[in-house]
């Protein structure tokens, strides 16, 4: 929340409640409306957030690789990559009260340091790979970003279980895959 909506919000509230503190004062028809308004300005405070839709915070990290060979670069992207993958990608959702959603996401790829060294067939071959592991990894990502809008747009309701539903569509989509190994995600160095 940026500081005018937070002040825009508090000054709300404190209106609302000093007028709130009125009515409850005439006894239980005030205290009645007193419930009313608090279950209307929760109301209006969710719509305003949700209508918003959830912060995406997205980041992309490289681990360094610089094998010349299929076998050795094999061997360190499973040694260097993240938990023994060659890419990972992360995410995590949160929200507040009000349902001011958060989606944290993180993906880890590797970079070559050595490219220039390869030849022009090896060249084309890091890059294939490399842009189908992107792929497959920002389809990780979405599947997040669907979790947290999806969240959003049901006012939180039914959090959990949107959040486990787009975690086992990512689940489900490296065993469809093979971790991206059906999409093309497969790491060739020809050799002239």
């Amino acid at each position: 929340m940026i500081a005018s909506d937070a002040w825009i919000t508090l000054s709300f509230f404190g209106s609302v409640f000093r007028r709130v503190g009125f009515l409850a004062k005439r006894g239980v028809k005030g205290v009645l409306a007193v419930g009313l308004l608090a279950a209307l300005l929760w109301g209006a405070c969710v719509v305003h957030f949700v209508q918003r839709g959830p912060v995406l915070l997205k980041s992309v990290e490289f681990y360094q690789v610089d094998a010349l060979t299929r076998e050795g670069l094999l061997q360190q992207l499973s040694q260097r990559g993240p938990r023994g993958y060659d890419g990972l990608t992360e995410w995590q959702i949160t929200w507040n009260w009000l349902c001011r959603g958060e989606l944290r996401s993180r993906i880890t790829l590797p970079k070559h340091t050595r490219l220039a060294e390869l030849g022009p067939l090896q060249q084309d071959s890091w890059k294939a790979y490399l842009a189908a592991l992107r792929r497959h990894e920002f389809t990780h990502q979405y599947h997040g970003e669907r979790a947290a809008k999806e969240v959003a747009e049901n006012a939180c309701l039914g959090a959990k279980f949107i959040v486990g539903y787009w975690m086992a569509q990512t689940e489900i989509f490296d065993l469809r895959t093979n971790h991206g190994a059906k999409d093309g995600l497969q790491l060739n160095l020809w050799t002239p």
